[in-house]
């Protein structure tokens, strides 16, 4: 069974879901439970100074020499019996709530508000047998013994004070609260800390969703960038940020280099071992056959061979240099404002073209204005523009018509050379731009060094432009489109 393998941006997104989940359950859980007991600790502690209070107020009758309950009695009825008009906060309160019981100092219920424990002995209550101790007496107890099976809502805080008479400890007075009545407290309390929780969630969740975003869309791209290396294409670097992925994608662009430099050297000291072969055993043959017994005319001839060979050498390297060249070149230099019209006519009517095009003829329909211009490095341009123009005369057969058309579509200026001879085979429609791939020539069956359309497309990638070369729809011959953008700032 093949295994589930989750991406970092995935992963990140899980460690966000799994961190932000446990602090919305610890807010919903643990947070709960302390601030129930937060609820109660506060409860007791103004219970403690209610019940001292009331303890204080508490007077002795020296006749019966017991605690004086009369008055006492009396306040405490007309309290539980007072209406509350208060809100806190959201929770309305309408009515006391609090219950008291006294007990003498032998534990025996002498008075209770509910009328319920009078005469009971509660000496062994928590509350009541610690405060007789001289100590701090409280308890959380039910509130009803009836109750078989009480809950956490039956029970109640109880929490006495000492009553003393001329510093004699003569009694307890205890504070009864039910905890049902500080439910509604803990109830929007505890809803607060749902909201924050579920709040603190969606945040997390958020930050996690953009993060693993972020990482996952830096991560595709050097994925997609280095796949699109393995399969031997020249994408653009993308370009990102983040520290970690920055640096991972310049040691990226650095292997790139140094790995292409070496393919670099290889394809060209093949393509000079390839090519240099032919000329080179001319040469070496012309030269061997010019120590033989011949006349004049014929070494005439070897001579001639031999600096033919010679020339074509030359060409080969200086294409070979330029062409590295320009394949080094990240960006334009000595770019300038060019009319349209001056760069065509350059390139047709340059001295070193006059000999190919004597058999030919060269038709140049302008539908520019005569003022439109581009703003290109005007060497490297006609470079491009000759290269297409050569292609067209090489492969066009004699009296035949090359037509080239200019015009402005949509801020690009596009100048089409067409021609009449046999079009691209099939074979070599998808290679035509790939560095030292030539087709032969239809009659003389001799191949080019395969570098000029490959030179021109560098050369209108630099430009921001594009170039295209297909055969004619219907017609003989092929039609390169060169399309250069009116306003380019990448320079």
């Amino acid at each position: 069974m093949k295994s589930v393998r989750f991406t970092i941006g995935v992963k990140l997104f899980l460690t966000y879901l799994v961190i932000s989940g446990g602090i919305a359950l610890f807010l919903t859980d643990k947070a709960q439970e302390r601030l129930t007991r937060g609820i109660d600790e506060a409860a007791e502690e103004v219970m403690i100074d209610a019940a001292n209070l009331l303890a204080q107020t508490l007077g002795f009758d020296h006749q019966r020499n017991q605690i004086n309950l009369d008055q006492f009695n009396d306040i405490v009825s007309h309290y539980l019996s007072r209406e509350v008009d208060a809100k806190i906060f959201s929770i309305k309160k309408d009515r006391p709530s609090m219950q008291i019981y006294i007990t003498d100092n032998m534990g025996i219920v002498i008075y209770d508000s509910n009328n319920k424990w009078v005469g009971q002995d509660f000496s062994q209550w928590r509350d009541v047998k610690l405060t007789l101790e001289g100590k701090y007496g409280a308890r959380a107890s039910i509130i009803n013994e009836t109750i078989n099976s009480p809950t956490a809502e039956d029970k109640a805080l109880f929490v006495a004070a000492p009553v003393y008479h001329e510093a004699e400890l003569v009694g307890s007075l205890t504070l009864i609260k039910p905890i049902l009545e500080l439910k509604p407290y803990v109830l929007e309390q505890q809803q607060q800390l749902r909201n924050y929780a579920l709040g603190i969630f969606a945040i997390s969740l958020l930050f996690g969703g953009l993060a693993s975003f972020f990482v996952s869309r830096s991560t595709s791209r050097l994925l997609k960038y280095t796949t699109l290396l393995a399969l031997g294409e020249k994408p653009d670097a993308p370009n990102i940020t983040q520290v970690e992925y920055y640096n991972l994608n310049e040691a990226i662009q650095k292997l790139r280099s140094e790995l292409e430099g070496r393919e670099y050297v290889e394809e060209y000291i093949h393509t000079l071992a390839h090519e240099l072969r032919s000329p080179l055993t001319s040469v070496r043959a012309n030269t061997e056959n010019l120590r033989l017994p011949m006349d004049s005319d014929k070494k005439e001839k070897i001579i001639e061979s031999i600096l033919e060979a010679n020339e074509r050498m030359d060409r080969l390297m200086d294409r070979l240099l330029s062409l590295a060249k320009i394949e080094r070149k990240q960006q334009l230099e000595n770019v300038e404002q060019v009319l349209v019209s001056e760069l065509i006519k350059g390139v047709v009517d340059s001295p070193s073209r006059k000999g190919e095009i004597l058999s030919k003829q060269i038709t140049i329909d302008y539908q520019i204005d005569e003022n439109t211009s581009i703003n290109v490095e005007k060497l490297l341009t006609e470079q491009a523009i000759s290269n297409v123009l050569d292609n067209a005369i090489k492969f066009s057969p004699d009296s035949s018509t090359i037509h080239i058309e200019v015009k402005e579509q949509n801020n690009w200026v596009t100048i089409t050379v067409i021609d009449n001879g046999s079009g691209i085979p099939e074979y070599a429609k998808k290679k035509i731009f790939s560095r030292f791939y030539s087709v032969p020539h239809p009659e003389t069956g001799k191949r080019g060094n395969g570098l000029g359309l490959r030179f021109a497309k560098k050369i209108m990638t630099l430009h921001g432009g594009t170039i295209t070369v297909a055969n004619r729809a219907m017609l003989n011959g092929a039609e390169a489109v060169l399309r250069f953008p009116l306003k380019h700032n990448n320079y």
